[in-house]
């Protein structure tokens, strides 16, 4: 029994991925900005990165913050450059546990090489405090690496 083009198409229309551009509605980040509005996404190459700017270019005008963490193995400017449009700002996270993670400092570094304001945070929590102590309704994207995404999705429940 095979399927029909159509019904392949309709099918990966209405696939649920956990990390692609997932928007965190409840936890512990949605109860410390509430008026925020929380994304999540592990994207971490450049074509991941076109990927999530089409889908902000799609979404309601809003003040929109990143929220990034990478690893020293991938092309980090190159993932962002797509984003700087879109992006107010960046506040950049080192990956807890992982030997391969990009510095807070260097990530900073390569979001203003490509473009976006930036600055280091000591952990997801932190750099969502002080966006929303700024913009409490802003659009908030942690995005970067898997790994980070896994953590998130671990941590926020």
């Amino acid at each position: 029994m095979g399927l029909n083009e159509a019904a392949c198409e309709g099918a990966m229309r209405h696939v649920t991925w956990p990390a692609r551009m997932q928007r965190l509605k409840h936890g512990p980040l949605v109860e410390a900005a509430p008026d925020a509005e929380l994304w999540l996404d592990g994207g971490h190459n450049p074509h991941a990165a076109l990927a999530i700017a089409a889908t902000l270019k799609d979404l309601p005008k809003r003040e929109t913050h990143l929220i990034c963490g990478m690893l020293n193995t991938k092309d980090v400017t190159g993932f962002m450059a797509p984003l700087a449009p879109f992006a107010s700002s960046l506040h950049a996270v080192s990956i807890d546990g992982q030997a391969a993670t990009l510095s807070a400092e260097d990530t900073k570094a390569a979001a203003i090489r490509a473009g976006i304001a930036a600055q280091t945070a000591p952990d997801v929590i932190s750099a969502l405090r002080d966006i929303c102590i700024k913009t409490p309704n802003a659009r908030v994207l942690i995005c970067g690496s898997l790994y980070l995404a896994g953590e998130i999705l671990k941590e926020n429940g």
